[in-house]
């Protein structure tokens, strides 16, 4: 796993501020993304009523140079906002892997492999 510890520039500052990988995890929380968040007990329920919208169901949220960070069912369309805030309050931007390009043996990624990997990316 990535560093428990790492040093993340502040926006709007030139301070940094040392996070642990538990203050990362909680900073989701405190923002209601429990880790295995579900959205709907039925994804093609969930779909048919919101056909427009980005969704990821068991995404894989990673930073780079932390790795995964949390998992669950994504509403892009609906969690931008507070994912926009979490990436602010953490100064790192946010990516997101699909299922299968975030667990077992994918759960350790190269950077690289981050971002190529990302459907999703969101700018602090």
């Amino acid at each position: 796993m990535a560093s428990f510890i790492s040093t993340l520039k502040l926006s709007n500052t030139n301070q940094h501020k040392t996070y642990s990988m538990n203050d990362i995890r909680q900073t989701f929380w405190d923002n209601n993304f429990i880790s295995g968040r579900m959205i709907s007990g039925s994804k093609s329920g969930y779909r048919d009523r919101f056909p427009e919208n980005e969704v990821y169901f068991n995404a894989n949220i990673f930073l780079l140079g932390e790795g995964k960070v949390w998992y669950g069912d994504l509403d892009i369309t609906k969690d931008r906002e507070e994912l926009q805030k979490i990436a602010k309050t953490l100064g790192k931007t946010i990516f997101v892997l699909r299922e299968m390009d975030g667990r077992f043996e994918n759960e350790t990624l190269k950077d690289s492999e981050i971002i190529s990997k990302a459907v999703c990316k969101i700018e602090p």
